[in-house]
């Protein structure tokens, strides 16, 4: 009896798989019958695929090959995401390598090198999967910072800034030290971190008494612009009312201020306020007109506003500030102290929250058709337990920052005018035009204007992508949007629930007053044995 050859996979599914692309099997146009889409959750350009994207995109070849065999157009459309701060990330690293610092190119040097990286390392991703045997629409591939979605990114920017949906501000943000950029809420990762309570005095002005105050960031002394105790408290019915105290090593008298807010029983009872640096501090800053001071740079390191410090790193200042205050008796005692501190995503870094002039995307009027998408079924959670998570997000929203400090992206489209003020337009001669306009200067020109520097949050172009991959946006009643859309079934993972899903929902409602897909098939995320 002779014994079969032993099945080789790299020949057998090579074979076929160039096959089926010859034949077009996998591409879709719109005809008679049913469709059924799905668009893939667009993998990032920084690297390789991982386990997860392999089960994700298994489960959607699944479905669209019953769906075919079922005799339905399936449409299975891929593409890649730029991924503006990993991707930036790495190609700092990259030219760092090579003796480049990003500061010393010019913004339109920079792109080009990201491009080329984008080049070489974007379509491993596209070729891992055909390795997989992913029966996509090849012919339909897209890239968030295509030409087609870069546009249709820009005229829903201008749509929502022209309905009032879009505005710009100084407000307290998530800030990553080491990509130097704002974050949204939802790129902050919360750890148990373990450090230390430090007890600091701070003197009464005018007194020889002292009031002891509890903080975890003992640096952040250098922005206090007040100390606050609760008016209820009986251990502080002793201070006068227009009492001060002065903050350590910096000198520099602060008002003592009364609120509720105030937790009597968590430390001494007695909080430093630093409206620059911490969200409930800024929130009490706004509320009695206190000062703002700004002890960072972008960088993490100790800006030169206050004179001291300049240039220390934020924990290497901690340790050193430490040693100061225990020196000249500032310093009444240290305890070991575990808490939750919020960390960079992207980057890994601890963030800091910091002041900022940011663009925003006012959440209120999107909330209310998305919520009631989901809980009113007309987009199905499988498994339905996601629901409960969905809409505890969807009560608790905040408005998104969606500008990002960085030259990898959709450039934000705000044009700054030479007396002050700016015009929001698709492009620079619709901006002049414009600018012309507000001003009444015909005279204006190109050269007299500023872009804005900053470039969009990432998800701000992945949001759109069940209507920009059929050209939706730009041509909003073409052929293949009037088929394709709503799409059909959407697979994820549950980390995306928000980030990624919810928007979609929110652009979906919003651009195309109809739901971007009829259900999303939430998945288990790939963990160790340890369930990391």
């Amino acid at each position: 009896m002779q014994i079969a050859d032993k099945y080789a996979p790299q020949q057998i599914e090579s074979k076929w798989y160039d096959y089926w692309m010859e034949h077009r099997l996998f591409h879709s146009e719109p005809d008679e019958r049913e469709p059924y889409t799905i668009v893939i959750p667009p993998p990032n350009v920084t690297g390789m695929l991982h386990m997860g994207h392999m089960l994700n995109n298994t489960l959607q070849d699944v479905l669209v090959r019953r769906a075919r065999m079922q005799g339905k157009n399936a449409c299975w459309v891929p593409g890649t995401d730029h991924a503006s701060i990993a991707t930036e990330a790495k190609v700092v690293a990259k030219l760092k390598a090579e003796g480049i610092e990003k500061s010393s190119l010019s913004r339109e040097e920079f792109l080009r090198h990201a491009w080329d990286w984008k080049e070489k390392y974007g379509g491993v991703i596209l070729q891992q999967l055909r390795k997989l045997g992913a029966s996509c629409d090849w012919e339909r591939t897209c890239f968030t910072m295509d030409e087609a979605r870069t546009e249709s990114v820009l005229r829903v920017f201008c749509d929502l800034y022209e309905k009032g949906l879009i505005y710009r501000g100084v407000r307290m943000v998530n800030w990553d030290p080491s990509a130097q950029t704002a974050l949204s809420d939802e790129e902050v990762v919360f750890k148990e971190s373990h450090g230390k309570l430090y007890y600091l005095r701070y003197r009464v002005e005018g007194t020889d008494r002292t009031i002891i105050v509890a903080t975890t960031r003992p640096e952040t002394i250098l922005g206090d612009t007040a100390l606050c105790v609760n008016p209820d408290d009986e251990r502080y019915a002793w201070l006068p009312k227009d009492a001060r105290v002065i903050v350590p090593l910096v000198g520099r008298s602060v008002p003592v201020i009364r609120d509720t807010y105030v937790d009597i029983a968590f430390g001494t009872g007695a909080l430093k306020v630093t409206p620059a640096h911490d969200v409930n501090d800024y929130m009490l800053g706004e509320k009695y007109g206190l000062e703002s001071i700004d002890i960072f740079n972008d960088d993490g390191t100790i800006n030169d506003k206050v004179g001291l410090y300049a240039g220390m790193e934020r924990f290497a200042l901690r340790k050193q500030i430490e040693k100061d205050l225990d020196a000249v008796g500032l310093l009444e005692k240290t305890e070991d102290y575990t808490n939750n501190v919020g960390y960079s995503e992207r980057t890994g870094v601890a963030i800091e929250p910091k002041l900022s002039m940011q663009w925003f995307l006012s959440m209120e009027k999107l909330a209310g058709p998305a919520t009631r998408a989901v809980l009113e079924d007309e987009i199905k959670l499988v498994p339905e337990k996601y629901k409960n998570t969905y809409r505890h997000w969807m009560e608790n929203i905040k408005d998104w920052c969606i500008s990002r400090q960085l030259w990898w992206g959709q450039r934000i489209p705000a044009w700054y005018l030479p007396q002050g003020g700016y015009v929001v337009a698709l492009n620079a001669d619709e901006a002049l035009e414009k600018a012309r306009a507000k001003s009444g200067d015909a005279s204006l020109t190109l050269a007299d204007l500023r872009q804005d520097e900053d470039v969009l949050d990432t998800w701000f172009s992945s949001w759109l992508w069940p209507i920009s991959v059929f050209d939706g946006i730009r041509r909003p009643n073409n052929k293949d949007i009037e088929y394709y859309y709503p799409t059909n079934d959407l697979v994820t993972g549950p980390d995306i629930i928000f980030f990624w899903v919810a928007r979609m929902i929110f652009s979906g409602m919003e651009q195309m007053k109809k739901e971007p897909f009829k259900t999303v098939l939430i998945h288990g995320l790939v963990r160790d044995d340890k369930g990391r």
